[in-house]
């Protein structure tokens, strides 16, 4: 945990709200499409120069704290230019941990009851609105 406390902690409560009235709609998809997309996601991220990116941070002394050293994507690199994986397996390592995290989003959203799920095939709009209106 980056921040020492426990995840149960900071589990959203019913009357936690500071915006009672306000409705929080949540996007919810099926897990193969999800994966298809963090995929893709993260060869784009490799495609724009993320591995440069972490390069020039470390350059900037990024090794000197800890929590950037265990961001997705960044702890990969950082281990890899440490020589523990290669650049393969960190890309893989990337997909993998950026997978594992959503699934953490999605127990951790899915125990919010305030939340209002919407399938990505259901018109968005209007069920949003539908939902707001009920």
């Amino acid at each position: 945990e980056i921040t020492g406390k426990p995840f149960t902690a900071n589990l959203p409560r019913e009357d936690s709200s500071r915006y009672p009235d306000a409705i929080q709609c949540g996007l919810v998809m099926e897990r193969e499409h999800l994966r298809e997309r963090i995929d893709a996601r993260v060869d784009r991220m490799w495609s724009a120069g993320f591995v440069s990116e972490v390069d020039s941070l470390i350059e900037a002394g990024i090794l000197e704290g800890s929590t950037a050293q265990r961001a997705l994507g960044y702890s990969q690199i950082i281990a890899m230019r440490a020589g523990t994986m290669s650049e393969d397996e960190a890309k893989e390592e990337t997909k993998r941990s950026s997978r594992q995290y959503a699934r953490r989003q999605e127990t951790w959203f899915s125990r919010d009851a305030r939340i209002q799920w919407v399938a990505p095939h259901q018109p968005r709009l209007e069920t949003i609105l539908e939902k707001i209106n009920s």
